[in-house]
């Protein structure tokens, strides 16, 4: 017996290669990982298409529903331009919406006064779409500015009508 053949006897550094086992655990865990890809593949495909929502309609704190919001409502006239004298009027529009853009029914609008114009509430109280109606006449020729009123508040918008 040589000195190496000792050696390696007597080593206990030397072991024999064992065989590795293949572990249940490792093979479940591919398996569960290429599932976990799989579902989220599928369920990218399917929502490319769709509208996701997180979260409901569009809020404004502090306006409640059905409450109105001024900086939503808003008014407009047509023509813009008419003949004074009475002879023709312009028809002044104002809708009323709450902080999700619906219509505010039953509110009592008011146009501002002026003794140079005729003023004639054809719809005074919004209906269900919150909108009242009014026509306006002029005995004077001139830019007018007109504003509503509505609880006390003044909306924010104005229209200038122009009697010639």
């Amino acid at each position: 017996m040589n000195l190496m053949d000792q050696f390696n006897k007597n080593s206990e550094f030397v072991k024999e290669p064992k065989e590795k086992k293949k572990s249940k655990w490792g093979i479940f865990l591919i398996f569960l990982i290429l599932l976990l890809l799989l579902f989220s593949l599928f369920w990218g495909v399917s929502s490319i298409g769709q509208r996701t929502t997180f979260w409901g309609r569009a809020f404004t704190p502090g306006a409640g529903v059905g409450d109105v919001f001024l900086e939503n409502s808003y008014l407009f006239a047509s023509p813009l331009s008419a003949l004074s004298g009475g002879k023709e009027k312009i028809r002044v529009t104002v809708f009323l919406l709450d902080s999700q853009g619906k219509g505010v029914p039953g509110k009592a609008v008011f146009l501002g006064q002026n003794e140079k114009l005729q003023i004639n509430s054809i719809q005074a109280v919004t209906d269900n779409l919150g909108r009242a109606l009014f026509d306006v006449a002029a005995f004077t020729p001139a830019d007018y500015l007109i504003e509503a009123k509505v609880d006390n508040q003044i909306l924010p918008q104005r229209v200038k009508l122009n009697f010639r």
